[in-house]
Formats: C-alpha cells, structure tokens, sequence
C-alpha cells in the first residue's frame, strides 16, 4: 500500500539526517506518494514521453538492466538468515545486507545514474525546481556520504566493522587505502531503501514496458 512505502522511506530518510540536508523529499510528510506524482506529472507531458521514447530507443540497457537489478534483489532479500546456526548468523546476516544493498549501489552507478544525470537524459533535462521532489530525490545519490559508500561498493573497497553491539561499513579509496566513509548499518541500509525507492518509482512510471498505460514507452 501507498502508504506503507510512505512509512518506509519517511523512516529511512529520517536515519539521514546527520548525512543529508533539507531538502523537499528528506521533509516530505509522503515522500513515496510525492514521488510518484511528480513521475506522473512527467508521464502525462506528450513533449517529454516523446523524448523518452527516442532516448530508449538507444538505451535499451536500461530497462534490461532493472529488470536483472530487481531480479537480484528479490533472491537476496528472500535470504533467511535467521535461520543460520547461532554461531554464524552475524556473518549471514552481514551476506543479507550486503546481498542487497550490492546491486543498488552498482546500478545507480551505471545506466540508472546517467538516466538521473546524464547530459543526454530527458528525465536529467527536466529537473529543477518545477519538480522538487523528484530533483532533490536525485540529489540525495550525488550526496559525499552517498557517492564515497557506492564508490567504495563499485571498487570492492568496504569492510564491516563491529564496535561493541553496533555495525558500521566502511567505503576505502584503493590508491590511498584510506577509509573515506564511515556509516552506521542503519545509515547504510537507509541509504539502500531510499535509492531503491527512486528507481522503482521511476521503473514503474517512466521505464518499464508497463509505463504509459503498457504502450511500451
């Protein structure tokens, strides 16, 4: 329900605070449901839907990619790692989190980023202040916090750090081999649900084969 995924990335985004400005989606009172209607406002403008399809028509990749993005994730999330022996349910627990939270920071660094970014993007052409949600929903993935942990996911150069009862991943630079984040699991994984929010949104609305009333936009 709507509402519960309000729930959800309100719950996430309020985790940000200490890495995150205000911004129009981290106040929203429902940032799911604010989400969507800018999507929706976008779908409903024959101009953009037009240059949408153009730009699909060379970037098939794209949507092949969610497609294997959600598919991942769906195996990894059905991970039952409480069901581990007691011994070695820390570590499965760590392989569930890590599980998921991979293929997020790996498509967002790849076709989904340059949809939300690139020069040749219709979608990166049209934000601005006429739609603050979906803008400051991008800018969140442009964060220091947010780029340093994919940066760190994309190279392979993170480690999980056990500080008395509390986790934390840590995001190294290889040529320094220098920690350059630091997030608490809470942080992280907050990270994860919100960046996972913004492409299903925009996968449901703006990408997949079922957007635009099924036409295959």
């Amino acid at each position: 329900m709507p509402h519960d995924k309000d729930a959800v990335i309100r719950s996430a985004l309020g985790r940000l605070t200490r890495l995150v400005p205000s911004s129009a989606w981290r106040d929203a009172s429902e940032p799911y449901t604010a989400l969507r209607a800018e999507c929706l406002v976008l779908a409903s403008d024959s101009g953009f839907v037009r240059d949408l399809k153009r730009y699909f028509t060379d970037r098939s990749i794209l949507r092949r990619s969610i497609v294997s993005f959600f598919t991942h994730i769906s195996m990894a999330a059905r991970a039952k790692w409480d069901d581990a022996p007691p011994d070695i349910r820390p570590i499965v627990a760590r392989g569930w989190f890590l599980g998921r939270w991979l293929p997020t920071f790996l498509v967002i660094d790849g076709p989904v980023g340059r949809f939300l970014s690139g020069s040749a993007s219709p979608l990166a052409a049209r934000l601005g202040s006429s739609l603050p949600v979906l803008t400051a929903a991008r800018d969140l993935l442009a964060e220091k916090s947010f780029r340093s942990l994919r940066n760190g996911f994309a190279h392979w150069g993170f480690d999980w750090e056990v500080v008395g009862k509390e986790s934390y991943v840590v995001a190294y630079d290889w040529e320094r081999d220098l920690p350059i984040a630091k997030l608490h699991q809470e942080e992280a994984d907050a990270f994860h649900i919100c960046a996972y929010s913004l492409i299903e949104v925009i996968d449901d609305i703006l990408i997949s084969e079922r957007a635009f009333h099924g036409d295959g936009a």
